[in-house]
């Protein structure tokens, strides 16, 4: 089984720190990890001449973390959602304030992305509103939110003149209500919606385990994984043509977070305190830890993938890199 292993960095200064030497330190690093390349997180600005594009294998692009309020509402939504805020953060929450700039800039991200000649620019099926993060009581069906995401996803693509996207856009699961794969017939009406052939699916593997609290161990991890793969059609696991490998076991921390609801005082915080408590709550949801158990071949022999990107969040590029050999050993 042939495919690419990627590192998974951003162009965030915060990233670019870790490393000694920056973008020419992250390239020594690549060629020392006996990877091949990266997985880019961009934000709304051109390419520095800095960044080796040719290292550069897949693109992942900023995620609308609420976003459908203003996609159905326009303005009345950003207001009822969002407090006052400068154009630039409203780009940077949703991406606009109506339809017309929501479609404009993710236009733009799809150019932004294109000039790097990735294999895909990776997208987030989801919409969570940050109180829901800790209570579950979601505004938002799946089904709701992946039909108003293909939506939005074909009339950005119909901006271009050939009706296709730039570059093949990767929509990835999460846990939060739209693409999650917890039913396999909506994934199949999600996927025959898209009205442009450059797309596939991109499956985070702890984002799958996020979806089940029960979970304790590994085995039941992979199991699980497994289990909801096969039971996805043959259409739709041909198109999960890349993955993004990491373990999550936080069923414990979930479940005692949604008996305690939301933090206490927390209709007397601002949107930036609501937002990094929400943030911090999901980086401990979504773990981003290597696998230790071999059983892990079996996930990438099911997939097949083209691509697999070694996600983890660490403080130090010498902790990635100790869980990246540790993953990427397990695979040889």
């Amino acid at each position: 089984m042939i495919y690419e292993n990627l590192v998974d960095f951003s162009v965030h200064p915060s990233d670019l720190k870790r490393i000694e030497g920056g973008w020419k330190g992250l390239k020594k690093y690549i060629e020392q990890s006996d990877t091949d390349g990266l997985e880019l997180l961009i934000g709304y600005e051109a390419a520095s001449e800095e960044i080796p594009k040719e290292l550069v294998k897949s693109i992942h692009l900023p995620f609308w973390i609420t976003w459908l309020d203003v996609w159905r509402k326009g303005e009345r939504g950003l207001k009822t959602y969002f407090p006052p805020m400068s154009d630039e953060c409203i780009q940077f929450c949703c991406g606009g304030s109506n339809q017309i700039d929501m479609i404009a800039t993710q236009k733009k991200l799809w150019e932004l992305a294109a000039t790097y000649n990735p294999k895909q620019a990776v997208m987030h099926a989801a919409h969570v509103e940050l109180e829901h993060a800790f209570t579950r009581k979601f505004t938002y069906t799946n089904s709701e939110v992946l039909n108003s995401f293909a939506e939005f996803l074909n009339r950005t693509a119909q901006e271009f003149s050939d009706g296709e996207p730039p570059c093949v856009i990767g929509v990835e699961n999460l846990w939060w209500p739209g693409l999650n794969f917890s039913d396999s017939a909506l994934t199949d009406d999600f996927a025959g919606s898209l009205n442009f052939d450059r797309w596939n699916l991109v499956l985070d593997t702890g984002h799958l385990m996020n979806t089940n609290p029960k979970l304790r161990c590994e085995d039941e991890a992979v199991d699980f994984v497994l289990e909801k793969l096969s039971q996805l059609s043959g259409d739709v696991r041909k198109r999960i043509q890349s993955m993004h490998l990491n373990l999550s076991l936080s069923g414990e921390y979930q479940l005692e977070q949604m008996r305690k609801g939301l933090p206490s005082g927390w209709e007397n915080f601002t949107h930036t305190e609501k937002y990094n408590l929400a943030r911090n709550h999901v980086l401990k949801i979504d773990q981003h830890l290597p696998f230790q158990t071999e059983r892990v071949k079996e996930i990438v022999k099911f997939v097949q993938p083209h691509t697999v990107v070694h996600e983890f969040i660490t403080p130090t590029m010498a902790e990635y890199g100790d869980h990246l050999k540790q993953q990427m050993e397990l695979l040889v």
